[in-house]
C-alpha cells in the first residue's frame, strides 16, 4: 500500500476499493486491473493510486486481510483456552474453515493467485507463524503442529477448489479433526 489511510473517509475509500477487487476476483469475468477495480468501486483511478501503486498492491492488501482474519479467529480461540468447555483443536479447525467458507470463491482465488503475484512466501510465513502460536499455546511440538496445519490447509484448499459446500458440513470438520489428532497424537 502506498500510504495508510488515517481519516474515516480515506479508510472507507480503501475498504471500497478492496471490496470491489474482491467482487472482481469472485466473479472472474473482468480482468484484475486498476481500471476495472476503480470502475467497480465507483472511484477515480487517481483516488485508487493514492493508496495502491497497482493491482499487485491491491492483491497483497487482500491477502494480508485474509490472513489477518484467519489469525484473529485463531487468536480468539487461543485467548479463551482457560474459559472453554469445548475442544480447542476442534474450535481452531472450525475457525480456520469458517474463515474460508464465508467467501469460498474469493478464498480459493486468493490462494490460487498468490504465486502469480509473488505472495506465496508471505502465505507460507503467515501459516508457519500461526502454527508456532498454536504450538506454544497448546504445548505441542512446533514441527508437528506445522505439518498438521499444512495438511489441514491442503485439504481445505482442495475442498475450496472442488466442492466448497462441504466446508459447512459437520462431517468435514469431523474428518479434519481426525487428521489433526492423528498427526499430533505422537
Amino acid at each position: 500500500m502506498r500510504k495508510q489511510p488515517k481519516q474515516q473517509r480515506a479508510i472507507l475509500l480503501v475498504d471500497t476499493i478492496l471490496e470491489a477487487a474482491a467482487h472482481i476476483l469472485e466473479d472472474g469475468v473482468e480482468p484484475f486491473t486498476t481500471n476495472h477495480i476503480a470502475q467497480k468501486a465507483g472511484v477515480s483511478i487517481g483516488s485508487l493510486y493514492q493508496y495502491f501503486p497497482g493491482a499487485d498492491a491491491i492483491m497483497a492488501a487482500m491477502i494480508e486481510k485474509h490472513v489477518a482474519d484467519e489469525r484473529a479467529a485463531a487468536r480468539h480461540v487461543l485467548a479463551t483456552i482457560s474459559t472453554r468447555n469445548t475442544d480447542v483443536m476442534r474450535d481452531l479447525l472450525e475457525a480456520f474453515v469458517n474463515a474460508h467458507a464465508n467467501a469460498p470463491r474469493l478464498s480459493a482465488r486468493l490462494h490460487a493467485l498468490a504465486p502469480a503475484f509473488g505472495l506465496q512466501e508471505y502465505l507460507a510465513n503467515a501459516r508457519d507463524e500461526q502454527a508456532n502460536e498454536i504450538a506454544l499455546a497448546l504445548a505441542l511440538p512446533k514441527d508437528h503442529v506445522r505439518i498438521a496445519v499444512m495438511a489441514i490447509e491442503g485439504v481445505v484448499l482442495a475442498t475450496l477448489a472442488s466442492d466448497p459446500k462441504q466446508l459447512k458440513s459437520r462431517l468435514f470438520i469431523d474428518q479434519l479433526y481426525k487428521i489433526a489428532i492423528a498427526l499430533l497424537g505422537n
